[in-house]
């Protein structure tokens, strides 16, 4: 059967709608999963600090889980500030932990200070915080795509349900940047 005139337009019409649907659709549904840059990253202001406490934003602080990401945090952030790799290992997922040995642990972390901590928004589905923060570290320990001692990081944390508590669960790889301090 030949298309031609009208029906190869009705044919080739109706594929059109059905993948710009599609792409809507899609769009959308990756859209829905992105944590929306509110004001206070504009208010944050980079760069190492003596404060090693994880302060909430404004945007934060109206998810009803706030608080009990903001401990998860603190305690995540302690364990490396403080080298403790098995209070790290409880506040991570075993999916996490798992491939990290406390010798490698220790050696990635041995120079590690991690500061400036602000929890810019917690959102759900799934369960996720942005966290802008400052790392110090010996340039040879720093990632090898910026080998550099200071370190401004803005980082999605995806957080899971394990054994009746809140832990980390990985990294949201699209939502990661880093940036030498000026």
């Amino acid at each position: 059967m030949r298309l031609s005139g009208r029906r190869l337009t009705v044919v080739l019409s109706t594929l059109f709608v059905v993948v710009l649907i599609a792409g809507a659709t899609t769009a959308w549904s990756f859209g829905r999963h992105r944590i929306e840059t509110p004001a206070s990253v504009a208010a944050y202001h980079s760069g190492p600090t003596d404060d090693r406490t994880v302060v909430l934003s404004a945007d934060a602080q109206g998810h009803p889980r706030a608080e009990q990401v903001r401990v998860l945090l603190q305690h995540y952030f302690d364990s490396i500030n403080n080298r403790d790799y098995d209070a790290w290992m409880g506040a991570v997922a075993h999916e996490q932990s798992a491939p990290q040995t406390e010798q490698n642990w220790t050696r990635d972390y041995a120079t590690t200070v991690d500061s400036n901590l602000t929890v810019v928004t917690v959102a759900d589905e799934p369960l996720r915080t942005r966290l802008m923060f400052t790392s110090m570290q010996a340039a040879e320990l720093a990632p090898a795509s910026l080998p550099v001692t200071c370190i401004n990081w803005d980082v999605t944390y995806l957080l899971a349900e394990q054994d009746g508590r809140l832990v980390l669960s990985g990294i949201d790889p699209s939502a990661q940047s880093m940036t030498a301090c000026a």
